[in-house]
C-alpha cells in the first residue's frame, strides 16, 4: 500500500513539473503587412535576450516561473521581415553608412537591445504580475538614421486563493506583450523607412 502511494505521489509531482514545462512563450505570427519595395539589409542582434524577474512574493507557485523570450522574439522578427520586405539580405553585423549604398541597399534595418523586465507581488489577496518588453530599431541609409525605442507592457492579476499559478499568468501576459511588441515594431519600421526615403 505504501509503495503504491509513493508511486502515485511521484507520478503526480512529475505531472506537475511537466505541465509547468508546457507553459512557454511561443513565436507570434506577424500582422497583415504592406510589402516594402527595394533591397534592404536586415540586422537582427544575436545577443541573448536580457530578462529580469523581480519576485517579491512566494504565492502562486512563483518559484516555478521560467520564461524564455530569446528564441520567440527573434523568430517572430524573422517572420515579420519575410512578410514585410520584397527583397532583403540578413547581415551578421551592422553596416557602416557608406557601405549601405555601396552594397546596393535602399536602407539598413537593425533590430537589437532586446530586454524584458517583470515584477510579481502580492497586494492583499491578489497576485499582481507586470511585464515590459523592449527593443530598439534603427533604420538608416547613407545620409539619414532614425532610432526608436519600442516597448510593450502587460499586467496579470489573480486571487491568490483561487488556482493562482504565476507561470500560467506570466506566459499569458508575456505572449500578449510579445504580440503587441511585434505589431509596434512593424508600424515603427514601416514609418521610419518611409521617412528616410523622403
Amino acid at each position: 500500500m505504501k509503495k503504491i502511494f509513493l508511486i502515485s505521489l511521484f507520478s503526480f509531482v512529475l505531472g506537475c513539473a511537466k505541465n509547468f514545462d508546457k507553459l512557454e512563450i511561443l513565436e507570434v505570427s506577424p500582422p497583415a503587412t504592406a510589402k516594402i519595395e527595394g533591397k534592404h539589409a536586415i540586422f537582427i542582434s544575436q545577443k541573448n535576450f536580457n530578462q529580469i524577474n523581480r519576485i517579491k512574493s512566494e504565492n502562486c507557485e512563483s518559484w516555478a516561473l521560467k520564461l524564455n523570450f530569446d528564441e520567440p522574439i527573434k523568430k517572430s522578427i524573422k517572420q515579420l521581415v519575410n512578410k514585410m520586405f520584397k527583397d532583403f539580405e540578413i547581415v551578421d553585423q551592422k553596416l557602416e553608412k557608406e557601405k549601405i549604398e555601396e552594397n546596393g541597399f535602399v536602407s539598413q534595418v537593425s533590430f537589437y537591445d532586446f530586454k524584458g523586465d517583470s515584477q510579481f507581488e502580492t497586494v492583499r489577496n491578489s497576485g499582481i504580475y507586470q511585464i515590459s518588453l523592449d527593443a530598439k530599431i534603427e533604420v538608416s541609409n547613407s545620409s539619414k538614421s532614425i532610432t526608436n525605442d519600442i516597448s510593450s507592457n502587460m499586467n496579470w492579476e489573480k486571487n491568490i486563493f483561487i488556482n493562482c499559478n504565476l507561470q500560467e499568468g506570466a506566459v499569458k501576459s508575456g505572449q500578449k506583450a510579445l504580440k503587441n511588441l511585434i505589431e509596434r515594431i512593424y508600424e515603427t519600421t514601416y514609418e521610419s523607412i518611409f521617412q528616410i526615403k523622403r
